[in-house]
């Protein structure tokens, strides 16, 4: 995990794919490779591993053929970006006092231990609490905002 949220670059292509594909829910219609690249500002090298692991995930399928792409198997609403960031971080803990198999030294007088469990509890009752309609709702409310300004 690379920043402090614990939130690698490449699992924010992931939230950010993922997000562009639920912009287009429930339509039929297939988004490429090329498009979410360009609308997210994804690395076109690391968007297809992405997408080939959130589609063995089950949460898109690819469709074959002239008009091939990508589409969202289930609604926004029923994915959080808790579980996106699990599936593609995995459980990994980044402070070393708060892995199940680490031994802290300063176990019994750690004044930060308490501090860590909050913060992971907070992001995670955050990133939890948090469905990609939401992000898709907060989005459609600031483009309709966009439109009032001079």
């Amino acid at each position: 995990m690379s920043s402090l949220l614990g939130v690698s670059q490449k699992c924010q292509y992931a939230l950010r794919a993922l997000f562009e594909l639920a912009l287009r829910y429930p339509t039929e219609n297939v988004t490429t490779v090329a498009e979410i690249a360009e609308k997210q500002q994804i690395p076109l090298r690391f968007l297809e591993q992405i997408l080939s692991k959130l589609r063995v995930g089950g949460y898109i399928e690819s469709r074959r053929g002239n008009q091939g792409g990508y589409v969202m198997t289930t609604s926004p609403s029923s994915i959080s970006v808790g579980e996106i960031i699990r599936f593609i971080e995995g459980h990994n803990e980044s402070i070393d006092c708060l892995k199940k198999t680490g031994r802290c030294p300063f176990v019994g007088g750690c004044a930060f231990k308490d501090l860590w469990e909050r913060a992971r509890s907070s992001l995670t009752d955050i990133f939890d609490g948090t469905s990609f309609q939401d992000l898709v709702d907060k989005q459609n409310k600031t483009d309709c905002l966009a439109d009032y300004i001079i």
